[in-house]
C-alpha cells in the first residue's frame, strides 16, 4: 500500500531535491561540509531567534486583517493560528498548507466566504511583495537574466492589464468566473468575491497601509536572518545584495517543483553569488544553512502555535 502511494507522487515534485543532490556531489560533499562546519553558531542562533519576531509580526498582521472583517480574535489566537499555517506551508509544495487557516477560521464560527477571502488577501500581500522584490532583484541582476527579463516584462504587462480589466469589468469577470466554477462551490465563490471586492477594499486606507507596513517589516526580518547566515559562514556579502538574491530565490520557491525552496534556492544562490566570487561550495553551504535554520524555525513556529493556543 505504501509503495502504491509513493507511485502516486508526481515526479516533478522531486526535481528540486534531485537538483540540490546533484549540485552537492558536483561541488564535492566534503567541501560543502567544510564550509558548514566553519559556521559561527552564535550568528546561526541569532538567525534562528528571529523566528519569534517573524511569528509575532505575522500574528499582528493577521489580527489586523481579521479585524477589518469584524472577526475578533485575540492576539494569542491569531498568532497561534498563523503559526500553524506557517508550519504546514513550509512542508507542502507551493505552500498550500497555509490554507489550513481557512479551516481554523471556519471552526471559530467564521463564514466560508470570509475565511477564504481573509486567506486570499493574506497571501496576496505576501506574494505581491515577493514578486515586486523578486522583480527588482532580477533587474538588479539584469545582466544575468537578459533573456528571462524580456519574458518577465511581458508577463508583468499582461498581469497589470488583467488587473485593469478586473477593476473596470469586475461584474463581468465575476459572472464569467462563476460559470467556470462547479455548481456546488458557487455560493462560497460568490461570497468570497463579495467579501474581497465589496467589503475589504472599502476599509480605511490607513488599515491597508498598516498591513503593507507589517508585510515589509516581516520580509526585512526574513532577509536579515539570511544575511546572518551569510555572516556566520564568513561570506563578504552586503545586505542589499543577499536580500536581492533571497527575493529572486523566494519567487522561484513558489514553483511546485520544490518544498521549502530546496533546489531552486540553491541554483539561484550558485548563479548570483558566483558573480561576486563566492564559490559553488560556499553558495551551497549558505543555501543548506538557510534550509537548516528554516527547518528549526518550523519547530519554533509549532511551539508558538501550541503555547498561544493553550493561552
Amino acid at each position: 500500500m505504501k509503495f502504491k502511494r509513493f507511485q502516486r507522487i508526481p515526479l516533478w515534485r522531486l526535481i528540486g531535491p534531485a537538483v540540490v543532490i546533484a549540485a552537492i556531489f558536483w561541488a564535492g560533499p566534503a567541501k560543502v561540509w567544510a564550509v558548514l562546519s566553519s559556521a559561527d553558531f552564535r550568528l546561526v542562533f541569532a538567525a534562528i531567534a528571529l523566528a519569534i519576531p517573524l511569528a509575532l509580526i505575522k500574528g499582528i498582521r493577521w489580527k489586523i486583517l481579521l479585524h477589518s472583517y469584524d472577526i475578533g480574535l485575540t492576539f494569542c489566537d491569531s498568532t497561534g493560528m498563523y503559526a500553524t499555517g506557517m508550519v504546514l506551508s513550509a512542508v507542502t509544495p507551493g505552500r498550500v498548507g497555509d490554507l489550513v487557516k481557512i479551516v481554523l477560521l471556519i471552526k471559530k464560527g467564521c463564514s466560508t466566504g470570509k475565511a477564504i477571502a481573509c486567506n486570499i488577501l493574506d497571501r496576496l500581500f505576501d506574494v505581491t511583495f515577493v514578486l515586486l522584490a523578486g522583480y527588482v532583484g532580477i533587474w538588479y541582476f539584469s545582466g544575468h537574466f537578459t533573456s528571462q527579463l524580456h519574458i518577465i516584462n511581458i508577463i508583468v504587462v499582461i498581469v497589470l492589464a488583467l488587473f485593469v480589466i478586473v477593476a473596470l469589468k469586475r461584474n463581468f469577470i465575476k459572472k464569467l468566473a462563476v460559470k467556470l466554477i462547479p455548481i456546488q462551490y458557487r455560493p462560497a465563490a460568490r461570497e468570497c468575491w463579495n467579501e474581497i471586492i465589496s467589503s475589504f477594499w472599502k476599509n480605511r486606507m490607513s488599515r491597508i497601509l498598516l498591513l503593507i507596513l507589517w508585510t515589509v517589516v516581516f520580509w526585512l526580518v526574513q532577509f536579515s536572518a539570511i544575511y546572518l547566515c551569510g555572516l556566520a559562514l564568513g561570506l563578504d556579502i552586503s545586505f542589499i545584495y543577499i536580500s536581492a538574491c533571497a527575493a529572486v530565490a523566494t519567487v522561484f520557491s513558489l514553483l511546485p517543483i520544490t518544498v521549502a525552496g530546496v533546489g531552486t534556492r540553491d541554483m539561484v544562490f550558485i548563479l548570483l553569488l558566483g558573480q561576486i566570487g563566492i564559490s559553488q561550495e560556499q553558495s551551497l553551504g549558505l543555501s543548506t544553512l538557510v534550509l537548516a535554520v528554516f527547518l528549526v524555525n518550523c519547530v519554533v513556529f509549532y511551539l508558538i502555535s501550541v503555547i498561544f493556543k493553550s493561552n
